[in-house]
């Protein structure tokens, strides 16, 4: 297995196009020990390989769910009166995606 570095850390963020500050890196790396002993971990378990994957653990409740039915919509009065804050036509929401730098525009 490759030695995981900070350098590989870094290079592997630029290759997904993130640009990763020296304090993000080192955070990464600090933490990547414990994703090393968990993988060690999985290995350790019996026959670990002979299992099929689960890629939908809750087959079961696929049944319970009820078929889609055409109904007819709020109107956007009735759906913004459920709303503590309105734009025009439209819910507001606090921003919660980007950089820390961003202004909140009001």
């Amino acid at each position: 297995m490759i030695k995981v570095t900070r350098e590989i850390i870094d290079q592997c963020a630029e290759n997904l196009m993130f640009h990763l500050t020296d304090d993000e890196i080192e955070m990464i790396y600090d933490d990547f020990d414990s994703v090393l002993v968990q993988i060690d971990f999985l290995k350790s378990i019996k026959d670990v390989d002979t299992y099929e994957p689960m890629t939908f653990p809750y087959k079961e409740h696929q049944k319970v769910m009820r078929d889609d039915k055409p109904s007819k919509p709020l109107s956007a009065k009735d759906a913004l009166k459920n709303s503590k804050t309105v734009l025009g036509t439209q819910i507001k929401l606090p921003k919660v995606v980007g950089n820390k730098n961003d202004t909140i525009d009001e």
